[in-house]
């Protein structure tokens, strides 16, 4: 087949500096603009910790298709699967564009690759495609 299909992403992109900047944003005018009730900006601020913990973790998050398997991780935590052993890959686009992608295997459970690791488009699809692995797109 030759080359192998690579992606990589970190959490600390343009995309999750902005989100953060837009919601630290909105808590500077909760406290000053709206003079807000503590409850409320503490509140706002537990809701959006996670985030800041994303960027200032930055974890990484890869995915690799090859000749023989397919493969994730993110952080600590990942998992791989023969090509062999997929009897088929449902990937399907919510109304959020957030990409879902479940492996249904000959042997074993499903597994569901993290959102994180998927690279953007159709690009998995084809990947895997012309591996031989069929994909059922949704939407």
């Amino acid at each position: 087949m030759g080359a192998s299909f690579q992606h990589r992403r970190t959490s600390r992109n343009t995309s999750s500096f902005v989100t953060v900047g837009v919601a630290l944003g909105g808590l500077v005018a909760l406290i000053f603009w709206f003079d807000a009730h503590p409850v409320v900006i503490a509140l706002f601020a537990v809701l959006i910790s996670p985030a800041i913990w994303t960027i200032i973790a930055n974890t990484d998050a890869t995915l690799s298709v090859t000749d023989d398997a397919m493969s994730w991780q993110v952080g600590a935590r990942g998992d791989e699967v023969a090509l062999s052993d997929i009897d088929f890959v449902r990937a399907r686009t919510s109304l959020d564009l957030a990409q879902r992608v479940v492996v249904v295997r000959h042997s074993g459970p499903k597994l569901h690759v993290p959102g994180l690791c998927l690279p953007p488009g159709r690009q998995l699809d084809d990947a895997l495609e012309a591996r031989g692995v069929t994909v059922k797109r949704l939407f």
